[in-house]
C-alpha cells in the first residue's frame, strides 16, 4: 500500500506490505501512525496479487475520537484515473495541488520561480518608458469564412522555454517557438537603459522573469516583459509586468498607453454542465486550492446547471471555501452555448473579464492572473491552448498533444462579449461543437486580436462523452 502526503502521486511512499494466508481471511496489518487532515484529499494506491483472483482488499483507519479501526467508506474514495471508457476522472491527482508547471527534468528552474511570483506578488508598471499609441499588429475587421479563425490565429513567442517545446508532437499544427536570445538581450538592454535614465524611478533589473513577442514583419514587435527590479532606496524586489512596443528599425522601447492590462480586474470563471457531479467537485477543489496559493479573491465561479440529478451543485458550492460563486439552474436539453450565454447575461459589469471554461481541466494557480494579462479591453481576447492528455495519463507521465482546434477556453471583457454578440444560441443548440469557433470568428471580424499560447501546466483530462449532449 502506498500513500502520498498530498494528492500528487510523486509524493507517495510505501506504508505497508501484507502477506495474507488463505486461512486468515480477516487478518489485518497496520502501518505506522500516519496523521491525515480532515477535508483534504490524499493519493493512495495498492497492488494486490492473488493466486485465484478471489481475494478482496479492505482499508481501515482509526479516527481521532475512536479506539478501534473502522472500514473507510466508499464515499471517501474516488478513482484517480479512468478505469474504462465509461469511467470519469473523479478527482485528478494533480489538479488540486498543482504548484506550477508540469514536472520535467528539462524545465528551467527560473520558469518555476516566475510562476510562483506571478501567483503571489502583484505586478506593476514602473512608467519609465516613453508613451506611444499602438495599432494592432494584425487584427483588421474583415469577414471570415465559417470557422476561419483556425487559419488566422497564431501563437506568440515566449521566453524562457516553459517545457511546452519538449512536449511537441510530430503533427503539431501550431508549434510553440522560443524568442531568439539576441532579441531577448536587446529588449532587456533597452529596458535597463530606460530604467537607469528615468527621472521617476532609478534602479537596476535583477532578473528577467518572462517575455512574450507578437510580431508583425512590416511594423515591429509588441512584447510583454516581466522583470524583477531593485529600486534605489527600496529593500524589496519590485515585480513589473507591462506591454512595450519596438517599432521596426527603432532602438527605443515605448509603453503602449492604449494597450494595457488591468492588474486588478475582476474575473468570472463560467462553466455549464449536466450530470457531471464528480467533475464539479474536481473543479471546485481546483479553484479552492488556487485561491489558497495566490490569495486572489477577485474571482467568481459561475455554474450553469441543466437539472443535474447526480449532485446538488448549489449545495456543493455552499459547502466550499469559495468566497464568491453564483449558481444558475436551467431547464431543458443541455446546450453549451445556451448555458454559457446565461452566465454572460448574469454578468452586468462591462469592466469585468468573463472567461468561459471547461469541466475537465487542471488549472494552475497562476492561470487567472495570466488571463488578466492577455485580455485587453477593446483590443484582445484570450484563448490559451491546453495539453490534451490521452486516456489514463496524468501529469506524472503526460502523454497527449497540444490541442489547436478549439477555442473552448475563451476570455474577454464583458463589454467586448457584448460587442461581438456572445454565443449564438439559435444556431448552436443541443449538439456538440462549433459554438466556440463561431465566437472566435466574430471576435476577429470585429477587429480584435486573439492571443494564443501553450500555457504550461494547463491540462485537459481524458473523459468519455457518455451521457453528454443528451445522448
Amino acid at each position: 500500500l502506498w500513500l502520498s502526503n498530498s494528492t500528487r502521486p510523486l509524493h507517495t511512499r510505501k506504508i505497508l506490505t501484507a502477506e495474507i494466508s488463505n486461512k486468515l481471511a480477516n487478518e489485518f496489518v497496520t502501518s505506522e501512525a500516519i496523521w491525515l487532515a480532515a477535508g483534504l484529499f490524499y493519493y493512495m494506491e495498492f497492488l494486490e496479487k492473488a493466486f485465484d483472483g478471489s481475494i478482496t482488499v479492505e482499508v481501515k483507519w482509526r479516527l481521532p475520537d475512536a479506539s478501534n479501526f473502522v472500514s473507510i467508506s466508499n464515499d471517501s474514495f474516488v478513482p484517480a484515473v479512468p478505469l474504462s471508457d465509461t469511467d470519469e476522472f473523479v478527482h485528478s491527482p494533480m489538479a488540486t495541488i498543482l504548484q506550477g508547471p508540469l514536472p520535467s527534468n528539462k524545465l528551467q528552474s527560473h520558469w518555476r520561480v516566475a510562476f510562483v511570483e506571478d501567483a503571489v506578488y502583484p505586478a506593476m508598471n514602473l512608467d519609465v518608458l516613453p508613451p506611444c499609441n499602438f495599432t494592432s499588429l494584425y487584427a483588421i475587421p474583415h469577414v471570415l469564412d465559417e470557422y476561419g479563425a483556425h487559419n488566422e490565429v497564431f501563437i506568440s513567442g515566449m521566453y524562457p522555454d516553459s517545457g511546452s517545446l519538449h512536449w511537441s508532437t510530430l503533427h503539431d499544427r501550431l508549434p510553440q517557438h522560443i524568442i531568439k536570445q539576441e532579441v531577448v538581450d536587446s529588449v532587456v538592454g533597452l529596458y535597463k537603459a530606460a530604467l537607469s535614465s528615468s527621472t521617476k524611478y532609478r534602479g537596476t533589473v535583477e532578473q528577467l522573469h518572462y517575455m512574450e513577442q507578437t510580431v508583425n514583419k512590416q511594423n515591429g514587435s509588441r512584447f510583454l516583459v516581466e522583470f524583477g527590479v531593485h529600486l534605489h532606496g527600496e529593500d524589496v524586489t519590485t515585480h513589473t509586468s507591462e506591454y512595450v512596443y519596438l517599432a521596426q528599425g527603432s532602438t527605443h522601447l515605448c509603453h503602449t498607453i492604449n494597450f494595457e492590462w488591468k492588474h486588478y480586474a475582476y474575473v468570472y470563471l463560467v462553466v455549464t454542465l449536466k450530470n457531471l457531479g464528480l467533475w464539479t467537485k474536481h473543479l471546485i477543489h481546483n479553484i479552492e486550492h488556487n485561491q489558497g496559493v495566490t490569495k486572489d479573491f477577485s474571482v467568481e465561479l459561475v455554474i450553469v446547471d441543466y437539472e443535474s440529478s447526480d449532485l446538488n451543485v448549489e449545495e456543493e458550492l455552499s459547502k466550499s471555501s469559495l468566497p464568491k460563486w453564483h449558481y444558475i439552474r436551467k431547464t431543458g436539453p443541455f446546450s453549451r452555448a445556451g448555458g454559457l450565454q446565461a452566465a454572460l447575461d448574469y454578468v452586468t459589469d462591462p469592466n469585468s473579464i468573463v472567461l468561459a471554461m471547461d469541466m475537465h481541466l487542471a488549472i494552475p494557480p497562476g492561470f487567472v492572473n495570466y488571463a488578466r494579462k492577455h485580455v485587453v479591453q477593446g483590443k484582445m481576447a484570450f484563448a490559451p491552448m491546453f495539453f490534451r492528455l490521452n486516456k489514463g495519463y496524468t501529469e506524472v507521465n503526460p502523454q497527449g498533444y497540444w490541442e489547436p482546434y478549439t477555442f473552448g477556453i475563451f476570455g474577454m471583457y464583458k463589454s467586448d462579449w457584448d460587442t461581438v454578440g456572445g454565443y449564438n444560441t439559435t444556431h448552436y443548440t443541443n449538439e456538440w461543437g462549433g459554438e466556440d469557433v463561431d465566437v472566435a470568428d466574430r471576435t476577429l471580424e470585429h477587429g480584435y486580436e486573439i492571443f494564443r499560447i501553450r500555457y504550461p501546466g494547463f491540462l485537459h483530462y481524458y473523459h468519455s462523452r457518455k451521457g453528454l449532449w443528451n445522448s
